[in-house]
């Protein structure tokens, strides 16, 4: 059974498995082997058989990561910006009609940009004969301007954390103390605060 598998493989093409017999299309569905044919692609479906369900999900290879970026100092964006990590082959205009269609968003415009993956030097500090023994892939990143009125803020994914909790909780306690303090020195108004 197993040689006539083999045999099958190397002789017929691809859309003529489903004149074999049911129980090597069983085999040939489980092998351990991949297909050569099938190795290429990472999102196609298995080919349709009569009595297969039909395909209903369209896997695209691309993708979009929103980063959260800071609130202040030089790096900040404007409100109506939001700034994406996405697939390196995906184009201004493939930005655009993924937000628009998918997701209703206002785009305005769209502007890319591709960074440079790190590169591990075999040598640092020989600049002139060093050889480059590793590189990153290049990111490529995607600044989406949206309408004026939007306003685009970050989610709180963890509210309930304990550390910020707690340097609320000191925090509350450090003014009281203020409070107590200014109180209790209230009557020595020339004295520094060094001699109370």
């Amino acid at each position: 059974l197993q040689q006539q598998i083999a045999c099958s493989d190397r002789k017929r093409p691809l859309h003529t498995f489903a004149q074999l017999d049911p129980s090597l299309l069983l085999l040939l569905s489980f092998s351990s082997r991949p297909h050569p044919r099938l190795t290429m692609a990472s999102r196609l479906a298995r080919m349709w058989q009569p009595g297969s369900p039909q395909r209903r999900v369209f896997l695209p290879e691309w993708w979009m990561a929103a980063l959260e970026t800071p609130t202040h100092g030089r790096n900040r964006l404007p409100t109506n910006c939001v700034k994406f990590e996405v697939h390196p082959q995906m184009s201004k205009h493939d930005i655009r009609e993924y937000l628009e269609k998918v997701y209703d968003a206002p785009v305005r415009s769209v502007r890319t940009e591709v960074q440079m993956g790190e590169i591990l030097w075999q040598n640092k500090a020989d600049l002139q004969y060093r050889k480059a023994m590793w590189k990153e892939e290049d990111k490529k990143f995607a600044y989406v301007f949206m309408k004026k009125e939007f306003n685009f803020e970050w989610p709180v994914m963890f509210s309930d954390n304990h550390e910020v909790e707690e340097i609320a909780k000191h925090k509350k306690e450090v003014d009281k103390v203020k409070e107590n303090s200014v109180f209790a020195n209230s009557d020595r108004s020339g004295v520094g605060s060094m001699l109370s």
